[in-house]
Parts: C-alpha cells; sequence; structure tokens
C-alpha cells in the first residue's frame, strides 16, 4: 500500500459495461429501426453502425486508458490517487480525517468478485472503482491501522502525565468488535414492502424508460384505433388502469424487496455499519458524532401495525450528484421497519444524551381552516374550467379532493405538536401520507425563523422554523399556524436556553 497499486484488472470490464451504457441509446435504436432493414449490399448502410461502433470504440478505450492509468497508496500520512489520460491529476486525503469507508457491488461485480470503494472525509472523497474484494479489504485494514498508529503518537507525549485507570476486566479487542443492532428478516422484509407505497416506487423506477421511448410510440395510431372502438373505451380504460396499478404494486414490491434484502445494521465503537441489497450490495458507514437530528417517519398504514422507520440527519460538507451515495443529502435511513418501541430502544442506546420524550399533540382550532383553504380555492378555479371544456363531473373529483384535504386538516390539528424537555425539542408533523418526528437538541441548532402576517396577528397565530445543519446545507423543523405566545416561549428558550414550562 505504501508503493503505488494498479486497480483490479475486472475494471477493465467495468470499462466495457459503462461504454455499453453510454452508448445503449444508439444500439437499441440501431437493432430495433435499422437491422431488420439493413442492406448488405449497400456501403451506405453502414454508416450509421459505423458511427455507433465509433462512439463505442471511443468511450471504451477511454474507459480503459482511465483504468490503466488509475494508482493509489499511502504516502506519509495521506491516501493519494493519481490518475489522468492527457491531464494528469493527484488528490489526497489526510487519514487522520477519513471516517468513513463505503463500498457498494452491482450484480455484475458480485459475479467478477469486484466492487466500488468510496473512501470520504467531511469534505472531500475518493472512488475506486473498481478494485476486488481482497484489494478493498486490504485498503480498509491498512487505513485503519494507519489512523491507530497516528491516534496513538498523539496521544504517547500524555501517557505519563495522564495515569491511566487499573484494568477492570474490560478486553479493549473485544469492545472494538462490531456489535449487531438490527437485521431485517424476511417477513418483516416483505410487510415493509407491501406498505412503501410500491405504486410510486415502481412508476419512479419505470418513468425514464417511458420517457425515452416517448417519441417512437405510435400514439396516433393507437387513439386511431382506440376510437373505432368508442362505445368499450370506458371499460377498456378501466381494465387498463387497473392492470397498471396492480402491476405496479407488484413491481414496487419487488423492487423495495431487492433494495433493502438482507438489511443489516452493526455497530463499531462511534460508527455504525449498514449493509443491503440484492443485486446491488452496499455498505456504507455513519459516524455517529455527525449526527443533528433524529427522524421517525411512519406512515398512517404502518401506525396501525405499530411500525416506524429511523432516520438520521448528518452533516457534510461534500458537494456532488453521485446519486448513489445516499449520505449526500443528509438524510439516512438506520432502521427502515421496526417496532416503534424496539426502534428506540436501540437509538437510545446510540444516542444515550437524548430522551426522545413524545411530542405533545394538538393544535388551535383557530388555524384549522388555515391548511386547506388555499388549495380548495385553486380545485374549484381548475374545476370551473375543465368543467366548461372538457368533463361536467370535474366538480365531483374536487369535492372529494377538498373532502381528503378537510380529512388531512383534522388530523393535522389532532396529531401535530412539540415538546421541549430541558436542552431537547421533539417536533410532530403531518405528512401527506403519516407522522414524522424530528428530535434535536439546543446545541444542534444554528437559527430560528418566525413568520406572521396581518392576519395570523389577528388571530393571535405564529409559524416558526428552527434551523440545523444537514449535508453541505441546512433544513428547516417547525410547525405553522401556533400560539403565539407558545411560539414566544421557545424563541425565549432558543435565545436564552431557559426550560420549557
Amino acid at each position: 500500500m505504501y508503493n503505488p497499486q494498479k486497480l483490479h484488472p475486472i475494471s477493465y470490464l467495468t470499462g466495457v459495461i459503462e461504454a455499453i451504457k453510454q452508448n445503449i441509446f444508439l444500439i437499441i435504436i440501431f437493432l430495433v429501426f435499422n437491422i431488420q432493414d439493413f442492406d448488405f449490399t449497400n456501403i451506405t448502410s453502414y454508416i450509421f453502425p459505423a458511427i455507433v461502433f465509433a462512439f463505442f470504440l471511443f468511450s471504451f478505450v477511454a474507459q480503459v486508458l482511465k483504468v490503466y492509468n488509475t494508482t493509489y497508496w499511502i504516502e506519509n500520512d495521506h491516501f493519494v490517487l493519481a490518475t489522468g489520460i492527457f491531464t494528469k491529476e493527484r488528490k489526497e486525503l489526510n487519514i487522520r480525517r477519513i471516517q468513513t469507508l463505503d463500498t457498494s457491488q452491482g450484480i455484475i461485480n458480485q459475479i467478477v468478485g469486484g466492487m466500488k470503494l468510496q473512501i470520504k472525509t467531511p469534505s472531500d472523497g475518493i472512488d475506486l472503482d473498481t478494485v476486488s474484494k481482497k484489494q478493498s479489504e486490504l485498503i480498509q485494514r491498512t487505513i485503519k491501522e494507519k489512523q491507530r498508529e497516528l491516534t496513538s503518537q498523539n496521544e504517547e507525549p500524555n501517557l505519563t502525565s495522564i495515569p491511566e485507570p487499573e484494568d477492570n476486566g474490560d478486553n479493549p479487542e473485544q469492545l472494538s468488535e462490531p456489535v449487531r443492532l438490527y437485521k431485517l428478516n424476511f417477513k418483516e422484509l416483505l410487510f415493509m414492502a407491501l406498505t412503501s407505497g410500491a405504486i410510486g416506487v415502481a412508476f419512479a423506477a419505470i418513468s425514464p424508460i417511458i420517457g425515452a421511448f416517448s417519441e417512437v410510440i405510435p400514439w396516433e395510431w393507437l387513439t386511431g384505433e382506440f376510437a373505432r372502438i368508442s362505445q368499450a373505451i370506458f371499460v377498456i380504460v378501466l381494465i387498463m388502469v387497473a392492470t397498471i396499478i396492480i402491476a405496479s404494486y407488484i413491481l414496487g414490491t419487488l423492487i423495495v424487496i431487492i433494495k433493502n434484502y438482507n438489511y443489516t445494521v452493526t455497530q463499531n465503537d462511534n460508527q455504525l455499519n449498514i449493509r443491503y441489497g440484492l443485486f446491488n450490495v452496499k455498505n456504507i458507514t455513519v459516524p455517529t458524532d455527525r449526527v443533528q437530528a433524529v427522524v421517525e417517519r411512519q406512515s398512517f398504514l404502518r401506525k396501525l401495525f405499530g411500525f416506524t422507520s429511523i432516520h438520521f440527519v448528518i452533516t457534510s460538507d461534500m458537494n456532488g450528484n453521485d446519486k448513489e451515495d445516499i449520505s449526500l443529502d443528509g438524510n439516512v435511513m438506520i432502521l427502515p421497519f421496526i417496532k416503534r418501541k424496539k426502534a428506540f430502544e436501540i437509538i437510545k442506546s446510540l444516542i444515550p444524551s437524548m430522551a426522545f420524550e413524545n411530542a405533545e399533540k394538538g393544535m388551535p382550532w383557530r388555524g384549522f381552516h388555515r391548511h386547506f383553504w388555499q388549495e380548495t380555492v385553486i380545485l374549484l378555479v381548475l374545476a370551473t374550467i375543465v368543467n366548461y371544456f372538457w368533463l361536467p363531473w370535474s366538480f365531483l373529483i374536487a369535492a372529494i379532493m377538498i373532502l381528503l384535504l378537510i380529512i388531512h386538516s383534522l388530523i393535522v390539528i389532532k396529531s401535530s405538536g412539540l415538546k421541549v424537555q430541558n436542552d431537547e425539542l421533539v417536533v410532530r408533523n403531518v405528512t401527506m401520507f403519516g407522522f414524522k418526528n424530528t428530535y434535536f437538541k439546543h446545541d444542534k441548532i444554528l437559527g430560528m425563523e418566525i413568520k406572521r402576517n396581518p392576519f395570523l396577528i389577528n388571530s393571535d397565530l405564529g409559524n416558526f422554523n428552527f434551523i440545523i445543519a444537514k449535508a453541505a446545507g441546512s433544513e428547516a423543523i417547525g410547525l405553522k399556524f401556533n400560539n403565539y405566545k407558545e411560539v414566544e416561549t421557545l424563541q425565549n428558550w432558543y435565545l436564552r436556553g431557559e426550560h420549557y414550562e
């Protein structure tokens, strides 16, 4: 590791796959539209496939050269990555600041024994794509050993001035051993998938595919054919909608199962390791000292059965567009599906400084209509326009939606709330499909904002938000249409650290 190391030869296979991915659309166009009419005797017929092959070859050669010119090693107290074809780039990470070593392993890498390794500090990171499992383990072990070595060097001058306590029987090696906190069994995984809004998951997964092919689908022909059977169009539409909903639910359920398969959480000192996935196995590390808030999300359906999910809001100085890196948005799922009592037993052991008290539910009825009147006006205007030009029963649809908004607002009034306990605050919000409890401490608050307009002043109401750090930015946590006296009490608590009474 202290001499320059090459990426595993598996990386060249990854280059082929990446080249195919970059040119897949051109390949599909050729196979679908050109292969059946291909004239092998006409030289001009080879122009388009030659262009496709040229793009593929260029992408492949670029990937091969990138892999060939990539080396990594440890130099002094830094992990170094050197890469580049024409312009050489060198990136260094201070080993002392390395916090996480995350891996992901797609289906191809599982077959050939490769994986992607992400080495991250709070402000930067290095991606090694692709290394072998043996290489990954060696890199992680070497970095951790180097960190322990650097830590012991820093502590050595103080050994004589600060006497160590006598051996109390605890084995340091045992204390550093990973402890499994949670494992999602298949029964819970299936129940989780069935109650996870699977239809929305499926639509999100297939929408890019639909969008890619929307230009080549013969919509006019399909519309003409349906027009010929106009008498049965309503039945056909119902059947199609029902089929799409059922298929989407099944597909969404399978996606959730595949994504969260074998979900396991282990703890090693102040770090959590989360492993999950079937076709794409991920290992991510979450330092508990970066936790700014704990968020509990509970859908209406899961609440009936006593299940919940727990997320950590963490900080990061990194900005990026890597969709595979779930920590970049600052919201990391820790416990995806678990009984609420058991969930807080685990979380309290991870963050013993927090009490996780339940919020005091109930909001002023003066704000009841304010939760839905704007949406109601918009729906009535839209229903009027649609009724005039197209559908005579648009007001019925609007009435149903308004009724749902009123019911949702009633739940908001009954179930939203907050509670301050010493230096800890919990805010309970009602989302579109469930409940969200956010727990955070006074020292994690960056700021507070209060909003009032003349109408709220007249009703003695106010909106508030507390600002906490999240990822490389921040997040606002608060409630709308509170009693203003309560908002003032929260302000005093924030400014002077007073207890909530």
